[in-house]
């Protein structure tokens, strides 16, 4: 385990040679596929790319394709997890550039429905279905160093070595991650010697150090915070002297305000993080841990192998660069659900205080629950997207759907998707999960249905998926279901739920019913239901 805090102190710290970059040996096989479709060479990329893959737990085989000025896609591998289109747009002229790569782009659309990353080097454009890689800050950090006209017809590409030294450790630490493995949903933070300079407990409220590299760093777990990530604190110390540090420290960005969790005792802190996914209703290997104490992270990933981690170091800017450049942070889109999630998460306290003092009924009725079922809801494809792609514990069949092909679903006319959101007297929860079901004759196929972490446990479980998958075999004018499900290595929750609810529906089609209890909860149907 200590081998991946010397890898993070060979990329953070050491600030390896081109060479040494090259030399490093990868230990991860290769999973994933990537297809390079270029006119240009990206293998001054792929070489130097290895060691920030190995710390994104990422093993990729580069596919790479003809130089193509074209952008024919012929004899494109459709069974890419990626396709990264590695353009060289100052080799187009007399024509309108972003007019035929828009064009072309769109024909692709029609034949590859996972994700599509755009590196144009040359003219700078955002082009809708793909997501757009822009190199001005790398052309803005290097000035004079960016491009290389004399080694060209040697490297194939106009970039430097130090150029395309930056890119490979973009992407392999931010873009390939986010684009090919779910992203993280929690931060744990440790307090002294981490998120300040000194030992809370020995030198006081008032003689901790916030130095400048801390605030920094502060500043930076703020953001995520506002993007939507859980931030919570694993600390050995007193609760109350913690408590009494955020609220009189004004200098510290962050607030008590900012934790989701706080867990500060002298008990282990694998038991802290325990407790922390418990409440938090999340996988461990959603989390990201970040510690001082070299021996903490050892033993927390002894007990939890799963765990992402940061080894923090005393100059607060290394931690810093570690944890803005850690691979499953970076979001490429963010949207409602990202404010909601943090107020959600702290009502589902409150409810869990209700549940221990009503009966099942009573707790049910005073949330004054309301589920709104969408129709193929267009204006939801992005939040659908990123819920397929980061939901581990409750997913039928690991469908991860990208926009695309959500949007071709939509468009199929024997095809539903339906998402559900929700809300209660204490929060709005927003888009909490997804059925996705098709008519094959007389049968209604569910292909998938996830369902956000934080929704469930509320004692609602039943209802929000048997009342989706009737609704959705109300308006496919169907009666029969089967059940797609796949046993993974993280979803065991969704196993149970199926093995207690749909079992009999897994291998063979049967008639479903599934009584709504409308006196305890309201249920909303959207969208145009005239073409099922």
């Amino acid at each position: 385990m200590t081998k991946l805090f010397g890898l993070q102190d060979f990329i953070f710290e050491k600030n390896p040679t081109r060479m040494e970059l090259v030399d490093y040996q990868s230990k991860y096989k290769a999973t994933y596929c990537v297809t390079i479709y270029r006119n240009h060479a990206f293998e001054m990329v792929e070489k130097t790319i290895k060691p920030f893959l190995d710390f994104s737990n990422l093993g990729i085989e580069f596919i790479y394709s003809d130089y193509d000025d074209s952008l024919s896609f012929y004899s494109l591998d459709m069974a890419s997890d990626l396709i990264v289109l590695w353009l060289d747009t100052t080799r187009y002229q007399n024509i309108d550039i972003k007019l035929f790569i828009k064009s072309r782009i769109q024909d692709l659309n029609k034949r590859y429905k996972k994700h599509i990353l755009f590196i144009p080097f040359g003219d700078e454009f955002d082009i809708e279905g793909v997501i757009t890689y822009s190199l001005q800050p790398i052309k803005e950090k290097l000035a004079n160093h960016y491009i290389d006209l004399r080694m060209e017809a040697f490297s194939g590409t106009k970039l430097s070595t130090k150029a395309c030294v930056e890119i490979s450790r973009d992407l392999g630490l931010n873009y390939l991650p986010v684009l090919l493995k779910p992203t993280l949903k929690g931060i744990v933070v440790d307090l002294d010697n981490t998120l300040y300079k000194g030992v809370l407990g020995e030198d006081g409220v008032e003689g901790v150090l916030l130095t400048d590299e801390h605030k920094e760093l502060q500043d930076y777990l703020k953001k995520l915070v506002k993007k939507g990530f859980f931030l919570c604190i694993a600390s050995k110390n007193n609760k109350d002297d913690v408590k009494d540090l955020f609220y009189r420290r004004k200098d510290f960005p962050l607030q008590i305000s900012d934790f989701n969790v706080i867990q500060a005792h002298w008990d282990s802190k694998a038991n802290s993080i325990l407790a922390i996914t418990h409440i938090l209703n999340i996988h461990v290997s959603s989390l990201l841990f970040i510690d001082d104490n070299l021996g903490e992270l050892v033993n927390v990933m002894n007990i939890y192998p799963k765990i992402h981690t940061i080894w923090a170091k005393e100059d607060a800017s290394i931690t810093l660069n570690v944890l803005s450049n850690y691979p499953g942070l970076l979001k490429l889109e963010l949207n409602q659900e990202d404010y909601l999630r943090s107020l959600d998460i702290r009502a589902n306290q409150i409810r869990q205080e209700m549940s221990n003092s009503l009966t099942h009924e009573e707790f049910i009725r005073g949330l004054g629950v309301e589920l709104t079922l969408d129709i193929n809801p267009r204006e939801k494809i992005s939040r659908i997207a990123e819920l397929a792609n980061k939901t581990n514990q409750f997913i039928f069949s690991y469908q991860r759907y990208t926009a695309n092909m959500i949007q071709d679903l939509m468009q199929e006319k024997n095809h539903l998707i339906l998402s559900i959101s929700m809300r209660d007297n204490l929060s709005d929860s927003g888009v909490i999960g997804v059925i996705v079901i098709h008519k094959d004759q007389d049968i209604a196929i569910l292909d998938e249905c996830f369902i956000s972490c934080r929704a469930l446990g509320r004692g609602l479980d039943d209802i929000i998926i048997l009342g989706a998958i009737q609704k959705s075999l109300e308006l496919l004018d169907l009666q029969k279901l089967k059940v797609n499900f796949i046993s993974g290595e993280r979803n065991l929750p969704a196993k149970k739920f199926v093995t207690q609810h749909l079992d009999k529906y897994q291998n063979d089609p049967n008639l479903f019913h599934f009584d709504i209890p409308f006196e305890l909860v309201k249920v909303t149907i959207k969208g145009d239901t005239s073409e099922r």
